[in-house]
Protein backbone atom coordinates (compact mmCIF):
# COMPACT_ATOMS: atom_id res chain seq x y z
CA UNK A 1 0.00 0.00 0.00
CA UNK A 2 1.31 3.42 -0.87
CA UNK A 3 0.25 6.36 1.28
CA UNK A 4 0.68 9.84 -0.14
CA UNK A 5 0.56 12.96 1.98
CA UNK A 6 -0.48 16.13 0.21
CA UNK A 7 -1.70 19.30 1.87
CA UNK A 8 -2.60 17.49 5.10
CA UNK A 9 -4.73 14.84 3.35
CA UNK A 10 -3.89 11.14 3.21
CA UNK A 11 -4.53 9.38 -0.06
CA UNK A 12 -4.23 5.64 -0.32
CA UNK A 13 -3.59 3.95 -3.63
CA UNK A 14 -4.47 0.56 -2.14
CA UNK A 15 -7.70 -0.82 -3.51
CA UNK A 16 -10.37 -1.82 -1.04
CA UNK A 17 -10.89 -5.54 -0.68
CA UNK A 18 -13.38 -6.79 -3.25
CA UNK A 19 -16.94 -7.53 -2.26
CA UNK A 20 -17.29 -11.30 -2.21
CA UNK A 21 -20.25 -13.63 -1.88
CA UNK A 22 -20.84 -15.16 1.54
CA UNK A 23 -19.48 -18.50 0.29
CA UNK A 24 -16.33 -16.78 -1.02
CA UNK A 25 -15.90 -14.97 2.30
CA UNK A 26 -16.20 -18.27 4.19
CA UNK A 27 -13.67 -19.94 1.86
CA UNK A 28 -11.27 -16.99 2.25
CA UNK A 29 -11.56 -17.19 6.04
CA UNK A 30 -11.07 -20.98 5.97
CA UNK A 31 -7.86 -20.58 3.97
CA UNK A 32 -6.57 -17.95 6.42
CA UNK A 33 -7.34 -20.28 9.34
CA UNK A 34 -5.60 -23.30 7.78
CA UNK A 35 -2.56 -21.22 6.79
CA UNK A 36 -2.31 -19.71 10.27
CA UNK A 37 -2.35 -23.14 11.92
CA UNK A 38 0.25 -24.50 9.47
CA UNK A 39 2.55 -21.56 10.19
CA UNK A 40 2.17 -21.70 13.98
CA UNK A 41 5.28 -22.26 16.08
CA UNK A 42 5.91 -25.37 18.16
CA UNK A 43 5.21 -23.30 21.29
CA UNK A 44 1.85 -22.15 19.91
CA UNK A 45 0.90 -25.77 19.18
CA UNK A 46 2.07 -26.85 22.64
CA UNK A 47 -0.20 -24.24 24.24
CA UNK A 48 -3.15 -26.26 22.89
CA UNK A 49 -1.69 -29.60 23.98
CA UNK A 50 -0.34 -30.60 20.55
CA UNK A 51 3.24 -31.50 19.73
CA UNK A 52 4.92 -30.80 16.40
CA UNK A 53 8.54 -31.91 16.11
CA UNK A 54 11.07 -29.90 14.06
CA UNK A 55 11.38 -32.63 11.40
CA UNK A 56 7.60 -32.82 10.86
CA UNK A 57 5.31 -30.84 8.60
CA UNK A 58 1.71 -30.01 9.35
CA UNK A 59 -0.92 -29.47 6.67
CA UNK A 60 -4.41 -28.27 7.50
CA UNK A 61 -7.81 -27.53 6.08
CA UNK A 62 -10.75 -25.67 7.56
CA UNK A 63 -14.41 -25.05 6.92
CA UNK A 64 -16.22 -21.93 8.10
CA UNK A 65 -19.91 -22.11 8.97
CA UNK A 66 -20.48 -18.55 10.14
CA UNK A 67 -18.85 -15.14 9.86
CA UNK A 68 -19.46 -12.14 12.09
CA UNK A 69 -20.37 -9.76 10.62
CA UNK A 70 -21.67 -11.80 7.68
CA UNK A 71 -22.11 -9.20 4.94
CA UNK A 72 -18.81 -7.37 4.60
CA UNK A 73 -15.65 -7.26 2.51
CA UNK A 74 -13.01 -9.87 3.31
CA UNK A 75 -10.86 -7.33 5.17
CA UNK A 76 -13.80 -6.48 7.47
CA UNK A 77 -14.66 -9.97 8.74
CA UNK A 78 -14.20 -10.03 12.50
CA UNK A 79 -14.79 -13.60 13.63
CA UNK A 80 -15.14 -16.95 11.88
CA UNK A 81 -16.64 -20.10 13.40
CA UNK A 82 -15.93 -23.51 11.92
CA UNK A 83 -13.99 -26.75 11.97
CA UNK A 84 -10.39 -27.64 11.20
CA UNK A 85 -8.38 -30.79 10.46
CA UNK A 86 -4.60 -31.07 10.47
CA UNK A 87 -2.32 -33.97 9.56
CA UNK A 88 1.29 -34.04 10.75
CA UNK A 89 4.17 -36.26 9.72
CA UNK A 90 7.74 -36.53 8.56
CA UNK A 91 8.50 -36.85 4.85
CA UNK A 92 7.36 -40.26 3.61
CA UNK A 93 4.61 -40.68 6.23
CA UNK A 94 1.45 -42.22 4.75
CA UNK A 95 -1.62 -40.06 5.35
CA UNK A 96 -3.42 -42.74 7.38
CA UNK A 97 -0.39 -42.98 9.69
CA UNK A 98 -0.08 -39.22 10.17
CA UNK A 99 -0.87 -37.67 13.52
CA UNK A 100 -4.18 -35.85 13.12
CA UNK A 101 -5.96 -33.29 15.19
CA UNK A 102 -9.32 -31.76 14.47
CA UNK A 103 -12.13 -29.87 16.08
CA UNK A 104 -14.18 -26.74 16.21
CA UNK A 105 -12.36 -23.43 15.87
CA UNK A 106 -13.04 -19.76 16.44
CA UNK A 107 -10.82 -17.34 14.54
CA UNK A 108 -10.63 -13.64 15.21
CA UNK A 109 -9.36 -12.48 11.85
CA UNK A 110 -7.06 -9.78 13.11
CA UNK A 111 -3.47 -9.35 11.96
CA UNK A 112 -2.21 -11.84 12.95
CA UNK A 113 -5.32 -14.00 13.40
CA UNK A 114 -6.14 -15.25 16.91
CA UNK A 115 -7.33 -18.86 16.96
CA UNK A 116 -9.23 -20.62 19.72
CA UNK A 117 -9.48 -24.41 19.69
CA UNK A 118 -10.51 -26.91 22.32
CA UNK A 119 -7.90 -28.04 24.81
CA UNK A 120 -7.20 -31.71 25.45
CA UNK A 121 -7.14 -31.23 29.24
CA UNK A 122 -10.68 -29.78 29.53
CA UNK A 123 -14.19 -31.12 28.94
CA UNK A 124 -14.79 -31.09 25.19
CA UNK A 125 -18.58 -30.56 25.24
CA UNK A 126 -18.35 -27.68 27.70
CA UNK A 127 -15.69 -25.95 25.60
CA UNK A 128 -17.63 -26.36 22.35
CA UNK A 129 -20.84 -25.03 23.85
CA UNK A 130 -18.95 -22.01 25.20
CA UNK A 131 -17.13 -21.10 21.98
CA UNK A 132 -19.50 -22.00 19.10
CA UNK A 133 -22.83 -20.23 18.41
CA UNK A 134 -25.76 -22.41 19.49
CA UNK A 135 -27.01 -23.02 15.93
CA UNK A 136 -23.68 -24.71 15.01
CA UNK A 137 -22.95 -26.73 18.18
CA UNK A 138 -24.32 -29.98 16.74
CA UNK A 139 -22.33 -29.45 13.52
CA UNK A 140 -19.24 -28.88 15.66
CA UNK A 141 -19.65 -32.39 17.09
CA UNK A 142 -20.13 -33.89 13.61
CA UNK A 143 -17.14 -32.30 11.86
CA UNK A 144 -17.10 -31.01 8.30
CA UNK A 145 -20.39 -30.33 6.54
CA UNK A 146 -18.47 -30.78 3.25
CA UNK A 147 -16.54 -34.09 3.21
CA UNK A 148 -14.43 -32.80 0.29
CA UNK A 149 -12.45 -30.69 2.79
CA UNK A 150 -10.94 -33.78 4.41
CA UNK A 151 -10.40 -35.49 1.06
CA UNK A 152 -8.59 -32.41 -0.27
CA UNK A 153 -6.28 -32.45 2.75
CA UNK A 154 -5.56 -36.16 2.23
CA UNK A 155 -4.62 -35.56 -1.42
CA UNK A 156 -2.42 -32.59 -0.53
CA UNK A 157 -0.69 -34.54 2.27
CA UNK A 158 0.00 -37.48 -0.03
CA UNK A 159 1.53 -35.15 -2.68
CA UNK A 160 3.58 -32.97 -0.34
CA UNK A 161 4.54 -35.26 2.55
CA UNK A 162 3.87 -38.93 1.78
CA UNK A 163 5.60 -38.70 -1.62
CA UNK A 164 8.57 -36.74 -0.20
CA UNK A 165 10.73 -39.62 1.02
Amino acid sequence: MLMLLAGGFHYSTAAAAPVLTEAQLRDDAALRIATTIEQSTADEHAAHGHEVNPDERMLCTAEVWRLDPATVRSDEVGTAYGYYLCATGTPGTPYLLSRMNAGPIVARLTDPPELTVTRLDQDFRTQVEAMIPAEFVEQAFKGFADPQRADGLRQRFERQISAAA
